[in-house]
């Protein structure tokens, strides 16, 4: 059934409700409430069309929780065909082929009966959603393709179109994602300045180089460095291109475990901090050795490869320096494990 309800041309979530809130909802066969709001197009679809759609989904209940939104973005693009073995499905999905050119829907799904279909186990349910929850779908249809390869045109077209907001999104969620790991770095340390750990962990390290012999001068940061080329070119800075060849050792065997190079832009924190720390002491052409302890290599959290707080050194040299990108795909090794 197609319920007639008059509503904008720009039908937002919220919009919806307040233009339809006493619009009954129908039942899928499957269960789902939906309710369609029929803009009066006369072309059907059919299996094979596929819809251009803006869409959101928003989680309702314990929490108010927007969890996918293309209006400005870049369009939903959705075939309409048949539920593996014929079988209706508890998703949005099987009203597709009801939608014509025009239309609007809102689909609910709720939790509890996603758990009782056997589609989500119940101890599964991800951190931000609970039982009794629902999620509300919206569906504004832009257009209808009947010919694949128009639609396939059409979705190249609007990829990219969103490209720019892409990259600008990506780098907004990168800088806020380096703001919080930076924000926590500094909570951690401060937290081992407290208990004295922190003092531990830099003692191990002068406790290794003065077995060793090794003089090495300590940063600000913490990092120690022995400096025996310091390089003639660039120095190695935030924002520079720099391509390192290195060998990481662990202090506490004294054995390597990782021998590569890499390129990398740095001020990104997309290095160990101890590493970046100690290769911005020096210029492209240097040579030298990075110590670093514990709080400035993996810290608590360690890897599969690391303890927590496991100090490491690494003998670098500064193959290149450069403002620009140097082409990472010819480089043997973009994304070492021990260094990052």
């Amino acid at each position: 059934m197609r319920l007639f309800c008059i509503a904008g041309a720009t039908l937002l979530f919220s919009g919806i409700f307040i233009a339809c809130k006493n619009a009954d909802y129908q039942t899928s066969p499957n269960g789902l409430k939906y309710v369609i709001f029929d803009a009066g197009a006369k072309d059907s679809t059919e299996e094979g069309h596929t819809l251009k759609m803006n869409m959101t989904a928003r989680l309702m209940g314990s929490k108010d929780t927007l969890l996918a939104d293309t209006y400005g973005k870049m369009p939903f693009f959705a075939a309409i065909q048949s539920p593996p073995g014929g079988q209706p499905l508890y998703d949005p999905s099987e009203l597709f082929k009801q939608l014509r050119k025009g239309d609007s829907m809102v689909a609910i799904i709720y939790i509890d009966s996603a758990i009782q279909k056997g589609l989500v186990p119940a101890d599964r349910l991800p951190a931000f959603m609970k039982k009794g929850d629902k999620i509300v779908y919206t569906y504004k249809v832009l257009e209808v393709f009947k010919v694949d390869s128009l639609a396939r045109a059409d979705y190249e077209l609007e990829v990219a179109k969103d490209e720019p907001r892409r990259e600008q999104e990506q780098k907004e969620m990168a800088e806020k994602a380096r703001k919080e790991q930076e924000i926590a770095r500094k909570e951690e340390i401060k937290a081992l300045e407290k208990s004295g750990e922190k003092a531990k962990q830099i003692e191990e390290i002068e406790s290794f180089l003065a077995g060793k012999k090794v003089e090495a001068k300590q940063t600000p940061e913490g990092t120690f460095v022995k400096v025996d080329e310091r390089g003639s070119g660039p120095t190695a800075a935030d924002g520079k291109y720099v391509t390192v060849k290195y060998t990481g050792k662990k202090v506490n065997t004294d054995s390597t475990f990782e021998s590569s190079q890499f390129t990398v832009k740095l001020g990104e924190q997309s290095l160990i901090p101890g590493f970046e720390d100690g290769v911005k002491q020096f210029n492209q052409g240097g040579k030298g050795t990075i110590y670093i302890p514990g709080y400035l290599a993996y810290g608590k959290q360690g890897n599969d490869r690391f303890k927590p707080y496991e100090p490491l050194y690494f003998e670098v040299e500064i193959l290149g320096v450069s403002d620009t990108d140097p082409d990472l795909a010819q480089q043997p090794d973009p994304s070492p494990q021990g260094a990052k």
